[in-house]
């Protein structure tokens, strides 16, 4: 071995021991523990993780194998850098942690939070979770758009609560939770003008709203190749989620969100806003994955269709008359070039049932496609640390009167650990193009260009600052409305 393989080897589990130390992120698969003390030599146990040309190994503590109360050998790799278990969309055990949150963690993550709330609690035992976020915004509106040099303030918060059924009780493969949500906020993106929406945070009235955001029951099946999850859910977790993190990756590989972007479409596609429920109006439904393959995966979903109705489903329990959402998803996720960059692409078709009440006139049901994927384009130091760059893309289309935006295309990039040491830091750009709809009725201007910069910055571990700079190019509520220039200050609190 020559003096730069020794070197990279060196570096490499100086890295595995200070993440041991520093976090409860896995690093390895199929490797579990029984807890132990940090400090104790005798619980300290050797890891060893593929760097895609030979083994790194490092002394690492039994907690970055057994994070919080999941089963690690459950979740086959890190639960928050791999919202998917081998290849195939399962939140139940997507625990994120506090490393780069995506712009609203609400609309992506099924378990919110770090876990540190219930372990100050020390509650967080024999499989129950309780864990939680706050985000607070400041938004400057300082040209264009309805409400030109508007200042408006927002704040959410998100308490979660999971019990681990095979924990808890021998019931294997299973697991239940609810979320409270409590919201506040102005009218943001009303203000700016945009149909699309440049702050994920600011949904639909009221825009004061306390409520049982989900409750919910998760259950694998078949070896984990099958996956059930049904209750009061929020579909986004589970279908059209741009930003998730690519499956089956060592955590050296992997960031929990490919991206930490503000704007809309990357957590509800402004093709079905108004008919997909998702933050903040949640739905009561049911959902089924199937992964025939490790790299594969098919899923479809059904849910309580009123939002389109006119409901607050987040607000309400469910309706069955006639006013149903339908959902359905395949995907998969490979690996390309000398240095196997990691990817993923997935796929969809919906269709909402009953009759709408369009700007023309009533119409009969609504139905669109969409696409996104995502892939690795570099690493700053390979097998080491995730610091490097990850490209995205989004398409979507729909021809219903119903909703204003019929075609939709976006795409952005991320890099993480821009500066230095700072690996848990993030800078990003997105952009979101949207074609509307042309009926006159609807009045609304021909198309709408979003363009959103931020730089995400970790102050301590689960607290964040994110200043996002947005560029509105003919915000669409109505013709002839001016470009808007905006500032948001995120702060981010995960608990």
């Amino acid at each position: 071995m020559n003096d730069s393989e020794h070197h990279y080897r060196d570096r490499a589990a100086i890295a595995l021991l200070l993440l041991g130390v520093l976090s409860t992120t896995p690093l390895a698969h199929g490797q579990s523990s029984a807890p132990a003390t940090l400090g104790d030599d005798d619980a300290w146990m050797e890891v060893d993780a593929s760097d895609g040309t030979g083994s790194l190994s490092a002394r690492v503590p039994p907690t970055m194998l057994d994070p919080g109360n999941d089963s690690f050998a459950d979740q086959g790799m890190s639960s928050s850098l791999a919202p998917y278990t081998n290849g195939m969309p399962d939140r139940s055990d997507a625990a994120p942690s506090s490393s780069i949150p995506s712009g609203n963690p609400a609309a992506t993550d099924l378990l919110v939070g770090t876990g540190w709330l219930g372990e100050t609690l020390g509650v967080n035992r024999n499989g129950f979770r309780l864990a939680g976020l706050n985000i607070t915004d400041v938004n400057a509106q300082f040209t264009g758009g309805n409400q030109p040099g508007e200042w408006t303030g927002d704040n959410l918060l998100l308490l979660g609560a999971s019990l681990h059924l095979e924990e808890a009780i021998g019931w294997k493969g299973g697991r239940v939770g609810m979320e409270f949500l409590y919201y506040s906020g102005g009218d943001i993106n009303d203000n700016a003008g945009t149909i699309m929406g440049y702050n994920s945070l600011d949904a639909a009235p009221p825009r004061t709203r306390t409520e049982i955001y989900t409750l919910w029951f998760r259950q694998k099946l078949l070896r984990d190749k099958f996956v059930v999850h049904l209750g009061k859910l929020v579909p986004s977790y589970d279908f059209n989620n741009v930003s998730r993190a690519i499956p089956n990756l060592p955590e050296a590989y992997s960031v929990p969100s490919i991206t930490s972007s503000i704007i809309t479409p990357l957590y509800l596609n402004p093709t079905m806003l108004g008919v997909m429920p998702g933050y903040y109006n949640s739905a009561s439904g049911v959902m089924a994955a199937f992964k025939p393959r490790p790299d594969l995966y098919a899923q479809y979903g059904f849910y309580d269709g009123n939002l389109a109705a006119g409901r607050q489903t987040g607000l309400e329990g469910p309706h069955f008359n006639g006013y149903y959402f339908h959902i359905a998803e395949v995907g998969g996720n490979w690996n390309v070039g000398r240095k196997r960059f990691p990817g993923q692409a997935g796929a969809g078709y919906w269709r909402q049932t009953g009759v709408l009440a369009a700007a023309s006139g009533d119409v009969q049901g609504a139905e669109g496609a969409y696409l996104f994927a995502s892939q690795r384009i570099s690493y700053e130091d390979e097998g080491v640390i995730h610091d490097g760059a990850i490209v995205w893309l989004q398409l979507a289309a729909t021809n219903s009167e119903f909703i204003d935006t019929h075609r939709m295309a976006g795409a952005g990039i991320s890099y993480y650990g821009p500066f230095g040491k700072r690996h848990n830091d993030s800078i990003g750009f997105a952009f979101a193009y949207g074609r509307m709809n042309n009926n006159p009725a609807a009045n609304l201007g021909r198309q709408e260009t979003i363009y959103s910069w931020y730089y995400q910055y970790q102050v301590r571990k689960g607290i964040y600052l994110q200043p996002n700079w947005t560029y509105i190019s003919t915000p669409a509520q109505s013709r002839g409305l001016d470009d808007v220039f905006a500032l948001t200050m995120r702060a981010i609190l995960l608990f």
